[in-house]
């Protein structure tokens, strides 16, 4: 059946048969009434002419009349028709022109089996089997969700979903929680349709247009905006499968619950995977929602198996009130409180618009939800100890279902979700049935799940507690993973017949695939004789027969093959049953388990098994030999060549670990990694690791430099030679004695290097601790040094290579002199040569070749090259032996063959030169050369046939049949590629001779021939023999250092007496042979023949130990590289940089409601100010007339205060009458400022002071009480101190008071609360007139004072203020007095009634303290509201005035200039006053010390005359005690004062010789560096001298040192700052240099200014500590690498002359008077 056939068949449709009227309204109308044509809708939501199943239109009697009784109710059941499904195919979704979304939909009836429609989804849909339902409800009306809550969902969903392989089914609609869904897969879905696994199951009558996509099994387009008048909806584009639902209505949602819930159900029916029993777990996730979301929820919750609900707290609705109630009923599982309830109930109603039955109704069902409460889980995105919400999802999942355990495990594996079951299942005091890990272990095997491998390894999962036959054959025999059989086909190749389709694969086929591909003499442990005779004593069979087919999960009865195991005897049964009985079957179970993963293909799981177990470099090549075969078969095999590209890809995976892990150990320790090469490998057919990679052609790891020296050690043998080696080893074979005089390798030396079987025979035996005692410290005998001078490879090279030489002159003087009836002397000798030598090729293909079966060592033998040409050679000179001895004409013939015969051997000696590194490289890529240039060739002999022939035939043709026929069709064309034109030929009718028909022809025919040959062919060849050479070029050497291993292991293994002698090595040989053979060598000791290194089993554990560190370190490198590479980076950022965008979206939506509650308050304060305004200036005028008595009173016994001498910042300055100094400080008189209330004016006084040139007293904050004496006034001493605090809070001074002079009195004899007891009455008064007056005060004396630091309103102050502060230290060590003061401002108070100006204007201060003093007294009657936020915006305002008002004062002197001479020329001096500045600490003291000084960050709050910028962060640094004490032992007048000064004095020279270099420096230099300013700071608590800077921020770099040492540069900001300090080396002669370069970007600070000790200049210029001297002159010129900066100055090359002391001064001597 057709798939369009099977889905008409299968789905119906459903339409209304009957018109029912919706409306009751009874009203008379008559047949055909275009009221109820046009009007009056069906039950189903139709019109009359839209019922298609209604052949005549309905009568009177049809409809209700008025006089009916019960009516008629319309149902799905009996009013509604049944027919073929009309609308099934493809969705094409334009929504958008970028993006193309195609997806499948059909139209079913609503009663549609559930059965139907999972085979539509899974057979005809493809889709892939569902391991996870999730199901999402929510609401269907559009609805915001919270940013957090959002991205959650979304990236929660689409992850769980695609990482479990889930369906997720919604509405399918572009509204409401569908949207959502359908906007989490664009953003972090996949475009693959088949992995998009979101289905809408959508009411077919609420879509809008949906007779657009009527069709059978059509491609329809659809646009997924509707209409927003309408109350249909559009379907979501981003979902990729559609059931439209139909039960005949139109308009009416809610029709598809009933068959999305019944077709959850059968899903939840199916197998999660094939070898699981567990069903596919459904999950409910709530988004929002209305009142029917909570009975949905209570039918999940309730169903059997119970359905677990994940709900997003947050979203709204439905989910918040099940977040609600479930955190409420955490604690009481009663329910709640009464009145909890009530506003619970109110909540309710007034979230769906419910009377409080149906809220109550409601609420019992959130209820009875809660009985199901560990079925529910809530998801707060907000909450920062929540997880992910994927892995929340997964977790709910796997806790709702109340699963066992190992089903618990099943599922997660089926997810492939190991880290759920790291975090939620494999947790300590968990129980386990038996064999439950073990069946676990095998499914992850099984379903290549390499996590949960490793996961179970980690929770101890031991494999020589899993790994049994039975289960290692049901690994090679699963069908899970690649389909094509290949293991099949392989074991079909080797056993060289076919195999059933059932055929159970057995181990010992296995065996033999394992050597069939790593091929040679390489024995699988499966195919041994002691494997074999386990594996059928465990099932029991002492026979192999063919059987059928059995089941993978059958039990382990014996599988059936052929032509493997073959029947041993019952004895030897016996005797190995008890041997291997109970004894574990597999020793090395993870290179078992490796092999399978290779086999089967698997690459992740083999990368991860390599890991475990011993041996890791040789199980690489092991798997790097077997991915080549592989790839190798699969190409003869004419299968995927994408699958043999793979195969080779992951060949050279393995192959690059090999190498990995030889150069990681060769980097630890060099003789381990060359033991490592060479150490017998038992679990590999007693292979070496080396041998594997030969055998692999792993050619980069034969090329390494640790194998290299290995051979190296090979080659030489024990000798010990480095130079004119050739020449010593020559000498010593033609004069023997002379080898006594050759240094050799003591044991030691050759510990790592291998021995020959005949060395382990003459005793020297490396590897045996016993041989390394008996030889260690012995002495050589001059028969040991024989033995091992004649068994070197080298000398055996040299020895072969002289006899073979002697050979080929002997040889040609044979050929070439007069062959006798009998051989010559001569030629006896070439005779004996010959025969030897085919007597040693005879002995290497039965002895020396690894293959054990004869055939292969054949194969093996003849895969050599040389050996073929030697073969060739020595039966061509047979041949020609056995001619020359006869007398007649073969004797010619015998010569004629040693004549060709003697062209193989000269051949031969090619092999000799490929020994050298230069000489085999060039002959490598001869040898590549040739093998290539077969096909093109073989073009050229048929464009040459095709000449030569047509050409004999035409100008020959009555030529005869003759041998000579065949000569001339190819002679000349073959001459004529190499030039040969035959000029005189071309035309054969030139001369007399006849001529032949179609002669003409022939030059016609040579000119194309030439043509194409000689301008082609001959030019494809030649490009192609340069293409060849530069390729190999490159890799010549490597391709030598490969081909080096055959020609050492060539000679290694060859006897050491050369032709004819080998004859009596092969003697010796023999005898040897007939010994062993007597002794009954056991299989394991023939294996253990060959160029080994044999280990104890300590060393061998050591060994071992060492490659697992290697292997350990190769790792964590490795992690790191990939932690630190440029993607990940990248991936990093981006990550962050996404968690940063969602924390600036809710920043922005907080910063938006804060302005708009501060516009609010903003306008509300307006309305204060005003109306504190009018109360205040009320209360003047009804206190004015009662007051003014008493005020005169009081003023009359007061005495005038002068004006203040201390050096204040001009603002501050008090004002003065007449334009002279003013004795007396006015008091102040208010206008009448309508937004400015009188409580903000305040009346302030100052003391006099003086400031010291240099030094401050620093008994007091604002200065000592030093006499001063104003224009014609006595000076009278005030104990009113004046500190300079910044006066946020001051007024206008310039108001003058209408009734004279008010005089605030200051009484000598006054304690200090009497003052602020006066002051306070004096407020009082003043409030009470026209003035309002109201006095700063700092902290006092007394505990209970007011304020805690700065200015604080004494209004405001109460005696048992919490915040009055006690006397506090200074941050220098000494305490601090406080005193109290008033100051006057000259600038007028200016309000604004924004909120961001008072904010920035500290006034706001005091008026809002102002209005909360009248909102405590009652004074006026505001609102809550008013009242709630002026408190809160107090504690705000009052932190910024205290931040501003705290510090100590300090004094700033400063460095200044005056010109001199002229504009050029300058002279500095100190300022003779320094000026005040206010400094609060930020960071405790110590925290930012450094070598030579103690450094601590300052805030300034106020500073005179802009000598420091009010509210920047300083830098203040002080000389460490112990460099004072160390540098006054140098300088013994030095104080820290002067010290303070050369580093101030430093400074200022780096920033001249700066600023002199940035003008000379040239234009391609942009980069202008400078140099911080410094100035001389007088700490007054202290009496400290310390230095003060600006404080840089960013990232603060050094970039050289006093020493000269210097950083690497990388960009042109860093080599122009290296190269200022070469210049200043220059610019001053090479007296001066500037180093210590230092600072943030361009910024820099802190330099060092070194001056040669040994100059003329007679003026003192020791710039402080850091100056070295000439040692950091030295240093620099030494250490200092010019760059282009340098030579752009014209600095590069006069570095590199020596150091010298300076001679001359140039003009740079006047910068250095502005520091002397």
């Amino acid at each position: 059946m057709s798939r369009r056939s099977w889905i008409e068949d299968t789905f119906c449709k459903r339409a209304c048969g009957k018109f029912i009227p919706a409306c009751r309204d009874l009203h008379r109308c008559f047949p055909m009434c275009q009221v109820c044509q046009n009007l009056i809708r069906c039950c189903c939501g139709r019109l009359v002419g839209e019922h298609t199943l209604l052949e005549t239109g309905p009568s009177m009697s049809s409809w209700p009349g008025p006089g009916t009784g019960q009516q008629e109710e319309w149902s799905v059941e009996c009013h509604t028709q049944t027919s073929a499904t009309d609308a099934y195919g493809t969705i094409d979704f334009q929504d958008s022109a970028g993006r193309n979304c195609h997806a499948k939909y059909v139209r079913v009836a609503v009663d549609a089996k559930a059965e139907a429609l999972l085979q539509l989804m899974r057979s005809e849909w493809q889709m892939e089997r569902p391991k996870l339902l999730l199901t999402v409800h929510g609401g269907t009306e559009n609805f915001p969700l919270p940013l957090k809550v959002r991205q959650a969902f979304s990236k929660g969903l689409i992850t769980a979903a695609q990482s479990t392989g889930a369906w997720i089914l919604t509405d399918g609609i572009n509204t409401g929680v569908s949207r959502y869904v359908g906007e989490a897969v664009k953003t972090y879905g996949t475009h693959d349709l088949r992995k998009r696994n979101a289905v809408g199951v959508t009411p077919w009558g609420v879509i809008d247009n949906h007779s657009d996509l009527i069709g059978r099994d059509v491609l329809r387009p659809y646009q997924p905006l509707g209409n927003p008048l309408s109350k249909r909806v559009c379907l979501n584009g981003l979902h990729s499968h559609f059931l439209l639902v139909d039960d005949g209505t139109l308009g009416k949602h809610g029709c598809q619950l009933g068959l999305r819930r019944k077709l959850e159900r059968h899903i939840q029916l199916q197998k999660i995977h094939p070898r699981f029993n567990q069903g596919v777990p459904v999950v409910c996730v709530v988004v929002e929602g209305g009142p029917d979301i909570v009975s949905m929820v209570l039918e999940y919750l309730s169903s059997v198996p119970p359905v677990p609900v994940f709900v997003f707290e947050g979203s709204g609705r439905a989910a918040d009130l099940l977040a609600f109630l479930h955190k409420q009923t955490a604690i009481d599982r009663c329910g709640l409180d009464t009145d909890i309830q009530e506003d619970f109930l109110l909540r309710i109603g007034g979230m769906f618009g419910l009377e409080r039955a149906d809220a109550s109704q409601l609420y019992n069902l959130l209820m009875e939800c809660m009985d199901y409460r560990q079925s529910i889980t809530i998801f707060d995105s907000e909450s920062e100890d929540q997880q992910e919400a994927d892995c929340a999802i997964l977790t709910a999942t796997l806790k709702g279902t109340k699963a066992s355990p190992g089903e618990q495990l099943s599922t997660a594996l089926a997810w492939d979700r190991a880290d759920i079951a790291k975090k939620h299942i494999l947790v300590y005091g968990q129980h386990w049935q038996v064999g439950s890990l073990e069946q676990a272990m095998l499914d992850a095997l099984v379903m290549d799940r390499v996590g949960f491998v490793k996961l179970l390894i980690d929770n101890g999962m031991t494999m020589n507690r899993f790994l049994t036959v039975s289960r290692l054959e049901e690994l090679y025999n699963t069908q899970q993973g690649p389909t094509d059989n290949f293991l099949h086909l392989l074991v079909e190749d080797v056993k060289q017949t076919h195999i059933p389709k059932g055929y159970r694969v057995s181990l010992i086929d296995v065996g033999q695939v394992i050597e069939y591909l790593i091929g040679g003499a390489y024995r699988s442990t499966y195919t041994r004789k002691h494997f074999r005779a386990h594996y059928n004593l465990l099932y029991r069979r002492a026979d192999c027969t063919l059987r059928p087919h059995q089941s993978p999960n059958s039990s382990p009865s014996r599988p059936p093959f052929f032509r493997t195991a073959q029947p041993y005897k019952r004895k030897v049964a016996q005797q190995q049953s008890s041997e291997l009985g109970d004894s574990p079957l597999f020793v090395y179970n993870f290179n078992d388990l490796f092999v399978w993963a290779v086999l089967q293909r698997r690459q992740q799981m083999a990368l991860f098994l390599w890991q475990h177990g011993e041996e890791a470099m040789a199980r690489a090549t092991v798997a790097c030999k077997l991915y080549r075969a592989m790839a190798y078969e699969f190409r003869q095999s004419n299968m995927d060549d994408t699958t043999g590209e793979q195969l080779k890809t992951y060949s050279m995976d393995f192959g690059q670990l090999a190498v990995d892990v030889l150069d990681r150990a060769f980097r630890q320790n060099e003789r381990m990694a060359m033991k490592l090469l060479t150490s017998e490998m038992e679990a590999w057919s007693h292979f070496t690791c080396l041998q594997m990679a030969v055998s692999s052609r792993l050619r980069p790891f034969v090329s390494h430099s640790c194998t290299q020296m290995l051979l190296t050690d090979l080659w030489t043998g024990r000798l010990n030679m480095r130079k004119n080696s050739w020449f010593k080893i020559i000498l010593s074979i033609l004069m023997p004695p002379a080898i006594l005089l050759l240094e050799f390798k003591s044991q030691a030396e050759m510990s790592h290097v291998p021995q020959s079987q005949e060395a382990l025979q003459f005793g020297w035996d490396t590897g045996r601790p016993e041989a390394a005692q008996e030889g260690g410290h012995t002495c050589f005998f001059w028969t040991t040094r024989l033995y091992d001078f004649y068994t070197a490879p080298v000398v055996k090279f040299w020895f072969h290579t002289m006899s073979y030489l002697a050979f080929l002159m002997l040889f040609s003087y044979t050929v070439l002199v007069k062959m006798e009836d009998r051989p010559s002397t001569q030629e006896w000798l070439v005779i004996a040569y010959i025969i030897s030598t085919a007597v040693e090729k005879t002995r290497e293909v039965s002895v020396v070749m690894m293959p054990r079966k004869p055939s292969q060592k054949l194969k093996v033998w003849f895969g050599e090259y040389w050996n073929v040409t030697d073969f060739l050679a020595i039966v061509l000179f047979l041949v020609g032996l056995g001619l020359r001895w006869d007398s007649g004409s073969y004797r010619t013939a015998g010569r004629i063959t040693y004549c060709l015969d003697i062209i193989f051997w000269y051949v031969r000696v090619l092999d000799l030169l490929a020994v050298n590194q230069h000489a085999g490289a060039y002959l490598t890529m001869i040898t590549k050369m040739t093998s290539n240039m077969f096909y093109i060739v073989v073009m050229m002999a048929i464009v040459l046939l095709s000449f030569g022939v047509s050409r004999k035939a035409i100008l020959s043709p009555d030529e005869a049949l003759s041998w000579s026929l065949l000569r001339d069709v190819v002679n000349q064309p073959y001459w004529m590629m190499f030039g040969e034109v035959y000029a005189g030929e071309i035309d054969t009718c030139a001369g007399d001779t006849p001529c032949v028909p179609g002669a003409f022809l022939t030059p016609f025919l040579q000119a194309v021939y030439l043509f194409f040959q000689y301008i082609i062919m001959v030019n494809i060849l030649i490009a192609f023999f340069n293409n060849v050479y530069f390729d190999m070029r490159s890799i010549s050497n490597k391709l030598w250092k490969y081909n080096r291993y055959r020609y050492i292991m060539t000679y290694q293994e060859k006897p050491w007496l050369p032709p004819p002698l080998i004859i009596l090595s092969h003697m010796t040989l023999c005898v040897t042979a007939i010994y062993q053979k007597h002794r009954g060598l056991s299989e394991q000791e023939t294996d253990s023949c060959g160029l080994k290194l044999y280990l104890g089993q300590e060393e061998l554990k050591r060994l071992h130990e060492f490659e697992e560190r290697c292997l350990v370190s190769y790792f964590h490198e490795k992690n790191q590289d990939v932690l630190c590479s440029q993607i990940n980076r990248v991936r990093a950022t981006a990550e962050r940089a996404e968690e940063m965008g969602v924390v600036m979206g809710e920043v922005s939506d907080r910063v938006h409601f804060i302005q708009d509650t501060l516009q609010v308050l903003d306008s509300q304060l307006g309305q204060l100010q005003d109306l504190s305004a009018l109360a205040v200036d009320t209360l003047t005028l009804l206190s004015a007339s009662d007051s003014l008595q008493q005020e005169e009173a009081r003023l009359g016994h007061c005495r005038p205060i002068t004006t203040s001498r201390h050096h204040v910042p001009h603002s501050w300055t008090l004002p003065h009458g007449g334009g002279g100094s003013v004795d007396i400080m006015p008091c102040h008189t208010p206008r009448a400022y309508r937004s400015t209330p009188p409580s903000l004016l305040w009346g302030h006084t100052s003391s006099r002071s003086q400031r010291p040139s240099l030094e401050w007293h620093t008994g007091a904050w604002g200065g000592g009480d030093h006499g001063g004496q104003g224009a014609g006034e006595s000076c009278v001493p005030s104990r009113c101190g004046s500190p300079p605090y910044p006066s946020a809070l001051a007024i206008d001074s310039s108001l003058e008071p209408p009734h004279g002079k008010p005089r605030v009195c200051c009484d000598p004899e006054m304690s200090m609360e009497k003052e602020g007891e006066e002051f306070g009455k004096s407020f009082d008064v003043n409030v009470s007139r026209a003035s309002s007056h109201a006095f700063l005060l700092s902290d006092t004396q007394d505990e209970r004072g007011c304020g805690a630091r700065g200015l604080v309103n004494p209004a405001f102050c109460k005696d048992d203020d919490p915040g009055a502060v006690h006397s506090r230290r200074g941050q220098w060590g000494r305490k601090r007095p406080h005193r109290w003061a008033g100051l006057s401002r000259d600038r007028p108070y200016s309000h604004s009634r924004s909120l961001s100006s008072t904010i920035s204007r500290m006034i706001s201060l005091a008026f809002v303290k102002n209005v909360a003093m009248l909102v405590e007294i009652d004074c006026f009657c505001f609102g809550c509201i008013q009242k709630h936020a002026i408190a809160s915006l107090i504690p705000i305002f009052s932190v910024v005035a205290w931040s501003l008002a705290a510090g100590e004062e300090v004094s700033v002197y400063t460095l200044e200039e005056v010109e001199a001479a002229g504009p050029e020329s300058s002279i500095p001096y100190w300022s003779s006053k320094g000026l005040s500045a206010v400094l609060q600490p930020l960071s405790s003291e110590g925290c930012l010390d450094g070598g030579l000084r103690r450094a601590m960050l300052v805030l300034c709050t106020w500073a005179e005359r802009d000598v420091l910028r009010v509210g920047c962060v300083y830098l203040v640094k002080a000389i460490q005690p112990d460099v004072v004490c160390t540098w006054q032992r140098v300088f013994h007048s030095d104080t820290t004062l002067q010290l303070c000064l050369r580093e101030i004095q430093q400074q200022r020279a780096a920033q001249k010789l700066m600023h002199v270099f940035n003008q000379v420096k040239p234009e391609n230099m942009p980069h202008s560096p400078r140099f911080l300013d410094m100035s001389l700071l007088h700490w007054h608590s202290d009496g400290q001298w310390l230095t003060i800077e600006r404080n840089m921020t960013g990232d603060f770099r050094k970039y050289n040192n006093n020493t000269g040492e210097e950083i690497a540069p990388c960009c042109g900001m860093e080599e122009t700052l290296l190269a200022f300090s070469h210049w200043t080396y220059q610019y001053s002669c090479r007296e001066l240099l500037v180093l210590d370069l230092q600072g943030v970007g361009l910024e820099l600070t802190d330099p060092s200014v070194i001056r040669a000790e040994d100059t003329s200049s007679s003026d003192d210029m020791v710039f402080g500590p850091s100056n070295l001297g000439d040692a950091a002159i030295h240093s620099f010129v030494i250490k200092h690498t010019c760059n282009s900066c340098c030579e752009n100055l014209g600095l590069s090359g006069e570095r590199k002359e020596p150091f010298r002391p300076p001679l001359l001064y140039g003009d740079y001597r006047g910068l250095w008077v502005c520091v002397c």
